[in-house]
Formats: C-alpha cells, structure tokens, sequence
C-alpha cells in the first residue's frame, strides 16, 4: 500500500514544484542565503561515518569501496523505511545537511569538484553561472567518458539530489538556517516525493521552534508541506474511489482530484474518502494555496494584481477573495491565463456545489441551515454528504425569498449567500450551480440551443423563457432563486456591466472596479440602485445626459426580464414583504405578484403604497416592463406598433398604441385582457397613464386638487374645457391636454370596468336590462337607450355621460367606432368634437352606412331631450335661453333631462320672432330634423304616443322623411285628434311651420323650383318667403306647381285651424291655472291677483265698520 501511495504521489507532484505554493521572494533570496552559509556549513559538517549515532551505517554500507559523505549519503538513500527510522535523530540531521550541501554551489566549486573532477573543472565552473547547476552539469556529465571517475561521481551525486531536487530547493533557502540551528534535518523515511520528503524536517520545526521568531518563508514553506501531506492522505484514502469512478483519470493529477469533488456525491464514494474531500473543501476555503491546481495555474495573476490583497505569505486567504478578485480583473477587462480561467471555472462550480468551500456560511448561516434545511442537514450528518449537490445553498437561497419574517434566514446569512453568489459568479454561467443545471438542462437543450454560450446569455434566454410551454417548474423556481442575487447587484449581469459601466461610474456613482476591496458585499450597490437609476437616465430628456445605445439597450433588456416578478425588483419587493405575505401569497405566475399589489395600491402601507405607485408610473411609459403585455401583444405589438418598437424609446406611446388596437379582430383575447387590466390599473391615478400625467399635470394641480381617481381628473378637466367651449372663450386647457382627457373619455365608453363609478351604481340595471351586452361601448349604449327606465342614480351618471359625449363627439365610442368609415369619406378634416355635426348633414346620403345612420340618428334624439345635450344650441341661445327660459333650467334637476321643455319654449318664441338670428338659424336646423323625424321631438312623443300608435303606426319604423309628423297634421285637420294637449302640440307644429317655410320641409321640398323662380329675391325669415308662395296663390294659382299648389292650400288651411286651436277659449279653471302657471307673466298675474284680493278685503273692512255704525245710530 506504501509503494502505491509513492507512486500515486510522485505523479501528482511531479509537474507542480514548489513555485505555486512558495513566494517568488523566497526563490530569489536562495542563492544569497546559501553563498552566506556555505563556508559554515562545510566547516560544521565532519565526516559522517565517524559520527557517534551512525555507527549503523558501518553495518548497512560494507558493500560501498568509500565511506566518504556522499557514499553515506547514497547509501542510506537506499535504507528501508524501518532501517531509516532506526538511525538516530543527529545522524539523520548529518545525511539532511549532506544532501542539502550537494544544491550549494560553494560546496561543489570548493570541495566537490577539487576532489572527484579536477581534470574536468575548467569546464564543469560554467555551470556555476546558470539558472539549474545539476541540469547543467548532468548535461556535461553525459559528455564525459564513461570510464571517467568524474562522471561516475556527478551521477552518484545527482542520483543522491532526488529527482524533486528543484522543489526542495526552495524549503532548504527557507528554512535551512532554522534546520541547522535545531538541528531538525530528517531524513524521508516514508520515501514520499518532492517537497514532501522534508515532512518530517518540517514536523521537527514546527515543534521545536517558536512561530513568533520564525522566518515568514520558512512558516510558508511548512504549510505548504502540510497541505501535499492532506493530499497525501486524501489520496491514500480514497485509492479505491478513484479507480471505481474515475478510472480515465490518471493517479495523483489535479484532475483526478475534481472528478473525486464531482463523485463527492455519489453513493459509490466511501464515506472516509467523502469525509476526506469535505475536510480539504473547508481548508480550501479558507486557504485558496490549498487547491494547489488554482495557486499554480494563476500565481501570476494572483501577484501582478495584487490578489492577496496586502496579507503576508504566512497567512491565509479565503479563496472566495481570491475568486473575486481574479473575476474583478477579468471584468474589467484584463486578459487572465487561459489555465487560470479554465480553474476559474472549476472553482466557481466547485462553490456552488459545496457550501463548506464557503467560510462565510458555515459560520453565519450555521444556525440557519438546521432550521430551514433539516433533510439536507440530515443527509450531512448521517451520510457525511453536504447535499446532493448544491441544495443546502439553495434551499438557504429560497429562504433569502421568502415573505415572512419568520421563514427568512438571518441578514448575516444573507450577505455570506451574496458573497457565494458573487465569488461564483452564477449569474454568468448556467452551468456554475448543479441545481440550475440539472433542473434546466431538458429546457436549454430545447429552447436555447443556439444560443452562443457566455456572458449570461443562455441564462438571458432561459429568463426569456418563462411562462411559455418550454419552461419547467423546476426550472424556474431554480432560475429565479438565482436571478434574485443578480437583480440586487448590477455587476453581477455581465452583459449589462460590460456595456454600462462606464455610465453607471458617470450617472449613477457607482465602482470603478468589479470587485470592492474595502467592501465586498453587494451593499453599496443596493444602496443607491445602480439599475434604477440607469432606467432613468435611460429616459432622460437632456441631451448631455444619455445612456450609450448598447447600455441603454441593456437596460431595456433587463428592466423587461426583472418584471416577470417582484423578487427581481429589489427597490419594490424590499419594502413590500408584508403586504406580499398578506395580498399576493398564493401567486407564482409571471408577473401576477406585481398586478396583486396594484390592485390593492389602496390597501397597501405607505412606503410600499410609493415604491408600487412610482413603478407602475415607469410601467406605463415603458410597456417592456410589463411582463403581461409583453407575453401576451408581441405579436400585435409587431403588426400594429412596429414604429414604436423599432424607435427604442417608448414614452407611453405603445400603451396608447395597443389601447387603440385593442378590440381590432386579429389581436388575441389573452393581449385584449392584459391591455384592459392596464386600463384598471391605471384608473387609480392619472400619474398611471405617461402621456396624460406629461399634458396635463399643471393643469390637473390647478383645476382639479381635490380629485383622487384619474376618472375624477379627467371628468374634472372635461367640465373645464366643456365650459370654455360653451362660453365661446379661449381654452384655459392647452391642445396637449385636451387631446388626452378626450382620449380618457373615449376609453372609458369602450367599456364599463373602466368607469368604476358608473359600474357601481348602475350595477343593477346592467344586470337587469344589459346582461348579455358584452361587446365594446354596447353596455354603456345599452344603458343609454333604457335612460327612462334606470334608477334615480344611474340616471344621473347617465346624464353626465351623454352630456360629455354629445357635447365632444370624439369622446363617444359607438359613434367613432359604428362611423370610421363614414367620418373618413364624409369628414376627413373635422375636428373630432364636431363629428356628430358633420355626420347628421350626410345622413340622408344613398351611400351612408345604415349602423351608422342609426347611431347618428339616436344621437340626434338624444340631443333633442336636453339643450346641455347640444353646445352648438348653447352656445348660439345662451342668452335667449337666460331672458325667456330660465325659470325652467331654475326648476330643473342639475342631472335629469329636460325633455325637450326648453326647447319648447325657445320655438314659442321663434314663432313669436323674438329670437336673435344667430339662435333662430338654429332653432330652424331643429324644428328641420324633428319636421322630418318625430322622434327628435319629445314633447310630441310624450304628449302624443296614442295618436301616434294608432293613427300613424305604419310610419313609425321607418320614419325618416317626415311622414309621422304630416300624418298627425292630417289627423289634426280631419279633427281626428281628441287629446287637447296633442292637439296644441300639433298646432304648435303648425304655426312654427306659418313663421318659416324652412321649418316646413316637406312644403319647402314640394315648392323648391317655384321659390328660385319667383321667391329668390325675398330674404328669408318672419314667414316673408311663405308669404311669397301664397300671395302667388291667391294671384296667379296657375303658375305654381301642382304639388306645391295642393300642399301650400292644404297648409293655409291648418294654418287657420291651428290658430283657432290655439285662440280657443279656456274650458275650465284647471286650464286657466295651468296657463298662467307656464305663463312666462305669471309674477304680473300673480300681483294683480293679490292686489284685487288686498282691495277686495279694504272695502270688506270699511263697509264692516260703516254698517257696525249705522247699526248703533238705528238702536238708539
């Protein structure tokens, strides 16, 4: 077993030597040391045959012709282990000292080459001079004739010197002058290789000499002998592992030793050589010269960047120190050893795998992972195992997540994860941590199998990955626990360091360097949230303050996979824990934590209420943050808005933009939700909604403090313009702003979930009458038609909506909607509130739309119900409407309909010609459309639905063109009427017809050619062209068309019963009253009749006391 142990460690020493375990200094200062202390060396050392405890080498050397030091010394170079143990402590001293003087070069220039090679010395003293004396002089050995008694006296000298002479070298520069002091020279009895043959040497020194007085080099010299010596254990122990598991690996090199970590796991693996591995996994954490691979391949780079960070030789360094410094260099920039990065990685893996390779969190996290892990703890102290590969660090990890307090490890615990993660660099390489890797192994060879390893990007694919059907579970849940690590600390995304670094240092005040030696936690990058604040400056509007096109891409990038859930937005999920734990607990799906806290932003505690509230603003304007939507619309997002994402920036324009596509037939039910719940969300404050809080919010501060909700702004900002429009003034609101609160308005007729409002308090007749109204803008139009039939508050909120529609036609959903293509042939260029004006002139047109001609007509009803319906009407009557018809707005509810009632009584006065002209030009264009469509009159409804139903049912469907209304004239003429009130009302007809012929559009249709033959020159107005046609009729009869002729004959004679109607006497009191009540003289009558009454009761009381008098006279 001792024979295979030699030769298992005499390979995997063979090519290391002590130059990546001893410090460069050591090496430099040997030759010095030795020239100091040749000449006492030789003087100390006596003839060592002679000496009192090597009387055994007289015993064991008789076959030897000389007895000379380095016969001695070859002979007992030949000595069993047992026979060298035997010698004495000074004599094995005597041989050490003799072969450490074969490396002097004094000893061979002096007493070597004077005794056994003098003929050949002139050339031999060249070797003096090189870098390897005994290379060089084996060399000139092989030269010399075999015969020749020099030759034969270098090979038994080079022979004696051990093929591992080099590495030794070093330990006697080292440690020589302590040796000789304590005489601690040994001899290796053990026949171990290289630098270990002087363990015993080391052994006796570290006994016998005081560790505050010895030598730096010499203490580094002696760890280093202890550290081969695990190894030398470690492969004693684990022979048999080795050969069963790795039998391609060659005995004893370093990667033997990693396929040994990689079986560390595996059930085959003895549990002494598992126990092995996992004592040498904690020396090498806490010792990076303990895995000598990594301290040979990168001892360069290890020194010229200053890894160790000013730590003495004798001392310690953590590898992860070592990991993250090396990582720093490469980051930033600096070329490293391909061998170093190739045991990079290695060690990376190797961290990830075992958290016993990790200080940090054996000792803060020790009583964590009891606690939160206790099978994998289990499997540890039962089984010698740490886990099954990594998941101690990951079950600890999924810890870090969680929401509750009480299910969270400690902070201390936390920051040694942080440092894990960093020192590995997990982020970067899928392949680091084996949980990710066996658990997204089937997803990347699916999904990702193009994609160029490196530099995180098969760990950007897999994020991009989530939530479709190539993601695992298992995947995920690991993925995620990773990303967490990485979104808290900007540098640990190599794509997004690579590119914005420089940035970062410029706007952001973060590092200059990777890695931070006064603070190598990720704090202060949580601090100041590095990536935040590129997001803003992403955004900038300052020209001189930019991000670069490749990191704002970056950033583009990363704020889009960070939003699949709030674990990977620190600046939300740090302060929103407990309300994550109360609301949105059950939630795993991407993106679902993020909308749960935004459907609660009322409910949620302040400081979560702010950071939600300042994230949804960003969402709104940049829709890559929206992990639904981007789910969900990329394909709309590339048909309808491929301008917007092909320009960068986004600014709220795509939300605008997929809002506008949202009920198109191609866009998918799944984008049509997601946009809508968008909308909701956005309805909890205007701030929501980029491109209106950009517009409007000076005006919002201004007009509108007192409102909460964005529908309260809008409605608050709407009332504003709507009056500005009515007064006829200048917009206190500019265009911008305009623009948006219309945009607003119009959503919200699209659909009744996003005027809360109006849902609640019209949620009973939605259920009653408009249930199966799913379509866009059919419930709010489905409540609009049943307006006579809903409660007292809906009504109301109906009425404020119609007012708004109406009075900004733009805003009404149905009528844009139902009318594109008639509003882009009939009016391409009118303004947006004034389409419902311009679409009512087209109407009639054979061409125009039937679903839109409905829409407009239903309008036109509505209009008529109300003036506030009608701006125009407003506008144009204002100041007829306060002189005349006042005291009915004054009796009227503020949210109820009129019912046509001022309307009413402005065409009483058009009859009477007191109207100014600008209100009887328009009071012409409504007594036009209600002659030609009796539903625009709703005092002729109310007062004569009977008449209507029964004398005139076949017209009322299809009633366009005035044959409701001349079928009640007719009616009214054959005394068919018995209604009193629809008798005035039809003769109110009448004679508002006897006033204008305009207002008469059937007469005006039948006489058109004979009113441009002999009425052109009249000027229109005060009945002056009707008066025309009939003194034509009394004339000259003959020149009139026929049908012109019958109808005008046919008017004169309703004009005659309508004024009779009208004149005739009052047939009782009710009547009486009821006219002097709707008198507009009433206050007059009312003083007449209390004047009669105060005189009537005067008179009463003077002629009381007059009879009371004469009363008294007649009795006396």
């Amino acid at each position: 077993m001792k024979l295979e142990c030699l030769l298992l460690l005499s390979w995997l020493w063979a090519a290391a030597g002590d130059d990546d375990v001893l410090p460069a200094k050591v090496r430099i200062r040997r030759a010095s040391v030795v020239a100091d202390n040749s000449k006492a060396t030789a003087a100390q050392l006596h003839s060592i045959i002679d000496l009192p405890g090597c009387k055994d080498l007289q015993n064991y050397c008789t076959h030897l012709k000389s007895t000379d030091n380095l016969a001695m010394l070859e002979c007992a170079l030949s000595f069993s282990s047992s026979q060298l143990e035997a010698l004495p402590d000074d004599c094995q001293h005597a041989l050490w000292l003799q072969q450490r003087q074969l490396q002097l070069n004094s000893w061979v220039e002096h007493i070597f080459l004077p005794s056994y090679c003098a003929d050949e010395q002139t050339k031999l003293l060249t070797c003096l001079n090189s870098v390897d004396l005994w290379s060089c002089l084996e060399d000139k050995r092989q030269q010399l004739p075999q015969s020749s008694g020099c030759q034969q006296q270098l090979r038994r000298a080079y022979t004696s010197l051990g093929q591992d002479y080099a590495s030794i070298g070093d330990f006697y520069a080292a440690c020589g002058g302590q040796v000789e002091q304590l005489k601690c020279g040994r001899m290796n009895i053990e026949h171990l290789p290289s630098m270990l043959s002087q363990l015993g040497t080391a052994q006796c020194l570290v006994a016998h000499a005081s560790q505050s007085t010895m030598d730096i080099n010499c203490k580094v010299a002696i760890n280093a002998i202890e550290q081969q010596r695990g190894m030398l254990e470690l492969f004693r122990v684990c022979s048999g592992d080795l050969t069963a598991l790795c039998p391609q690996e060659r005995a004893g090199s370093a990667s033997s030793y990693k396929c040994l970590v990689r079986h560390k796991n595996d059930p085959a693996l003895s549990s002494q050589c598992a126990a092995q591995i996992t004592l040498r996994d904690q020396q090498m954490g806490k010792d990076y010269r303990v895995s000598h691979g990594l301290a040979k391949a990168c001892k360069d780079d290890i020194k010229l960047h200053h890894c160790r960070r000013g730590v003495s030789e004798d001392k310690q360094v953590r590898l992860a120190q070592i990991l993250l410094c090396l990582e720093s260099v490469s980051k930033n920039g600096t070329k490293l050893a391909p061998e170093c990065i190739v045991e990079l990685d290695d060690h990376r893996r190797m961290l990830m795998t075992d958290f016993q390779l990790s200080p940090e969190l054996l000792s803060d996290c020790a009583d964590d992972i009891p606690k939160f892990c206790p099978d994998e703890h289990k499997s540890q102290l039962v089984n010698g195992l740490s886990s099954s590969g990594g998941e101690i660090i990951h079950c600890l990890m999924y810890h870090v997540r969680a929401r509750r307090p009480q299910r969270r490890v400690t902070a201390q615990c936390q920051r040694g994860l942080e440092t894990l993660i960093k020192a590995s660099d997990a982020g970067e390489d899928w392949r680091v941590d084996p949980v990710l890797r066996r658990a997204c192994k089937k997803v990347v060879d699916v999904a990702c199998k193009d994609v160029e390893g490196g530099e995180a990007r098969v760990m950007s694919c897999l994020i991009e990955h989530i939530g479709t059907t190539a993601m695992r579970p298992e995947c995920e849940q690991a993925l995620l626990i990773i990303e967490y690590f990485v979104a808290r600390d900007f540098k640990l995304d190599p794509q997004l360091y690579k590119h914005c670094r420089d940035d970062a240092v410029k706007y952001c005040r973060a590092k200059h360097q990777w890695d931070d030696i006064q603070d190598v936690q990720m704090d202060p990058e949580r601090g100041p949230m590095i990536l935040p604040c590129l997001h803003r400056m992403a955004y900038s509007e300052d020209e001189h303050h930019t991000l670069r096109k490749d990191c704002f891409r970056e950033v583009k990038r990363v704020m889009r996979q960070r939003a699949i859930s709030v674990d990977l937005i620190p600046e939300v999920e740090d302060y929103c824990l407990s309300d994550l734990s109360q609301f949105c607990g059950e939630l795993t799906e991407k993106g679902s934590e993020m909308e749960c806290l935004q459907n609660r932003l009322e409910k949620l505690q302040p400081e979560c209420r702010a950071v939600v509230t300042k994230y949804t603003e960003e969402e709104a304007a940049n829709i890559e943050m929206n992990p639904v939507i981007m789910a969900t619309c990329s394909e709309a997002m590339q048909k309808h808005c491929s301008e917007i994402l092909n320009a960068g920036k986004d600014g709220g324009n795509m939300m605008d933009c997929l809002i506008s596509h949202k009920n198109d037939a191609d866009l998918n039910k799944g984008c049509r939700a997601a946009i809508e719940h968008f909308q909701i969300i956005s309805l909890k404050s205007y701030h929501f909604t980029t491109k209106f809080k950009e517009a409007c919010r000076p005006h919002v501060l201004r007009f509108c403090g007192a409102s909460a909700t964005k529908n309260e702004v809008v409605a608050c900002l709407s009332e504003v313009m709507r009056n500005d429009t009515i007064r006829a003034q200048r917009h206190q609101i500019p265009k911008e702003c305009r623009q948006q609160v219309k945009s607003q308005l119009y959503q919200q007729r699209e659909s009744i979930s996003l005027d809360p409002k109006l849902a609640n308090v019209c949620k009973n007749e939605l259920k009653q009458f408009c249930s199966d109204q799913n379509g866009p803008g059919q419930a709010l139009e489905c409540l609009i038609q049943k307006t006579s039939r809903l409660g007292k508050n809906c009504h109301h909120a109906i009425f404020m909506i119609k007012r708004s529609e109406l009075g900004d036609s733009g805003t009404d959903y149905t009528l844009v909607n139902t009318c594109k293509e008639m509003i882009y042939k009939f009016c391409p260029n009118t303004e947006s509130m004034q389409l419902l004006n311009c679409l009512k002139t087209y109407k009639d047109d054979p061409t125009f739309d039937q679903r839109c001609h409905l829409v407009v007509v239903n309008r036109m009803i509505e209009q008529n119900t109300d003036f506030r319906f009608n701006p125009t009407l407003q506008s144009a009557c204002g100041k007829n409407i306060d002189r005349y018809c006042s005291n009915i707005v004054i009796q009227s509810q503020p949210n109820e309909e009129l019912n046509g009632k001022v309307i009413k009584c402005l065409k009483e006065k058009f009859r009477q010609s007191k109207l100014d002209d600008k209100c009887a030009q328009e009071m012409i264009k409504i007594l036009q459309e209600q002659a030609l469509n009796y539903k625009l009159n709703p005092v002729l409804q109310h007062f004569c639905k009977s008449e209507i139903q029964e004398l005139c049912k076949k017209y009322m469907d299809a009633d366009e063109h005035g044959q409701v209304e001349e079928c009640l004239k007719a009616a009214f003429l054959r005394k068919q009427l018995i209604n009193r009130e629809c008798q005035l009302e039809v003769a109110t007809l009448i004679a508002e017809a006897k006033a204008d012929i305009h207002v008469d559009p059937i007469l005006e249709m039948a006489c058109t050619v004979d009113l441009l033959r002999y009425c052109g020159n009249v000027a229109s107005g005060n009945a002056r062209k009707l008066d025309c046609l009939r003194r034509l009729l009394r004339e000259s009869p003959k020149s009139l068309e026929p049908d012109c002729r019958d109808k005008l004959q046919k008017r004169i004679e309703m004009f005659r019963n309508a004024d009779d109607t009208l004149a005739l006497p009052l047939e009782d009191m009710g009547q009486l009253v009821q006219q002097v009540v709707a008198s507009p003289a009433r206050k007059f009558f009312l003083v007449i009749l209390m004047s009669a009454t105060g005189l009537v009761f005067l008179t009463g009381i003077f002629l009381g006391r007059a009879t009371k008098r004469a009363m008294g006279l007649k009795n006396k």
